[in-house]
């Protein structure tokens, strides 16, 4: 894997303070380098090419950060640069080292893309080399909102994982569950779905029946012979009006079905 370092002595363009503007080697032998020149920023690429940095719009009074990461997790260093945006979150614009062309390229999110994601721009940038994917967050009203992003082999982000926030409440319903994560595979189908707390923690659920009656569909017609007891504790999937989507731990192996709210908590269907 490629190492890389900041390295000291840095040949700037301005009176901005050393340390600010990053001078690295994305690969061994090869230099890249942030420059100012006024309010404008370059970098000096390891070719000996040189362009101008796009900077994010944020707070005016601001002057952007710069860091230096393996945003797309492919064992090369990229660059970001930062501009707060109000009290809590960033705007993020990222170049990825290209090692075949030893050059730094924008990173650019397709529109389709960035409609799916709860945040509309970069922001808060946090590389999960376990999840090998590149999460981003950002802040809308009490509660912290995420998109995580990976990258196929041309370097082109999907997206992968990312919340979604029911606007669907029931005051009927027995229970709600306002918020699940959901994980996607490169075409955009949900391969997997949980229920999250306020503190992003997977939500469950008790069974309050004394005996509750298992479905492979969200539907009275597909109720089986299986049923689970009062007490039993359950991760909560999906919610489809009154009924939920729940994992359970059997003695057999993780166990997912469909249960009817309304018969867990004695209620007339309509």
């Amino acid at each position: 894997m490629p190492l890389y370092r900041t390295l000291a002595g840095l040949l700037l363009l301005s009176t901005q303070a050393l340390a600010d503007l990053p001078h690295f080697e994305p690969e061994p032998g090869l230099h890249a380098q942030v420059q100012q020149q006024g309010k404008r920023y370059f970098l000096q690429q390891p070719d000996g090419s040189r362009f101008e940095l796009s900077i994010p719009e944020g707070n005016e009074v601001d002057a952007p950060s710069f860091d230096v990461d393996d945003y797309d997790l492919d064992g090369y260093p990229d660059l970001a640069i930062r501009v707060p945006v109000g009290m809590v979150n960033s705007a993020y614009h990222v170049y990825l080292y290209r090692p075949a062309l030893q050059r730094f390229e924008q990173l650019e999110m397709a529109p389709a893309l960035m409609e799916r994601a709860n945040c509309s721009w970069l922001s808060e940038l946090q590389p999960n080399n376990e999840e090998r994917a590149l999460y981003s967050h950002c802040r809308s009203g009490p509660r912290w909102y995420y998109d995580a992003y990976r990258f196929d082999a041309s370097g082109t982000p999907w997206l992968y994982r990312t919340l979604q926030v029911r606007n669907d409440y029931d005051p009927d319903a027995p229970v709600f569950f306002p918020v699940f994560e959901k994980t996607l595979d490169p075409q955009g189908k949900v391969i997997a779905s949980r229920a999250l707390d306020d503190d992003d923690q997977a939500q469950t659920w008790t069974v309050p029946a004394s005996r509750l009656y298992l479905h492979t569909r969200p539907d009275d017609a597909s109720r089986s012979k299986a049923y689970l007891i009062e007490g039993d504790v359950c991760e909560v999937l999906e919610q489809q009006g009154n009924w939920l989507l729940i994992r359970y731990a059997s003695r057999k192996g993780p166990l997912e079905r469909w249960v009817s709210l309304n018969e867990a908590y004695g209620q007339t269907r309509p």
